[in-house]
């Protein structure tokens, strides 16, 4: 790692260190959305191992969201999101192995979807001068980023 990458790596934890829980999920859906996009594009360009390993982070992500679901909090909206969550994950393996971009495009349409709902309730909760998730008990558990 040339000492760009690592003084790169190291603002973008303490960017997601700083953050507050919300805005983390946000950021989550961002990374899941540039990860399809780029599968599309190398699965457009016939590069399987580049089509792969963006797949593979997006499925990563959509793991990491449905660890972070807190389902005793969240009711019948964390179930339902957690099943998605599942949904979306089982999608990105069938796409991956199949090379399906109709696969990729009905995921990233869901997570298109999520992600801006998201950004609503972000707004929507800065607008009303609402404490920041990071403070609040709420649907969702600490999210484990890294890389």
């Amino acid at each position: 790692m040339n000492p760009y990458e690592k003084g790169s790596h190291a603002y973008k934890k303490a960017a997601v260190n700083t953050q507050d829980q919300g805005t983390l999920i946000l950021m989550m859906y961002d990374g899941l959305v540039r990860f399809l996009k780029a599968g599309l594009l190398k699965m457009e360009a016939r590069d399987l191992e580049g089509t792969h390993n963006n797949l593979v982070r997006a499925k990563d992500i959509v793991a990491e969201l449905m660890a972070s679901l807190n389902l005793e909090g969240s009711g019948e909206m964390g179930a339902n999101l957690k099943a998605l969550y599942g949904y979306m994950y089982n999608r990105l393996i069938d796409a991956n192995v199949q090379k399906n971009p109709k696969m990729v495009e009905e995921v990233l349409s869901l997570v298109s979807e999520l992600r801006e709902g998201w950004r609503g309730v972000i707004d929507q909760r800065k607008k009303a001068g609402a404490t920041p998730y990071a403070q609040t008990k709420g649907a969702i558990k600490p999210l484990n980023v890294e890389g």
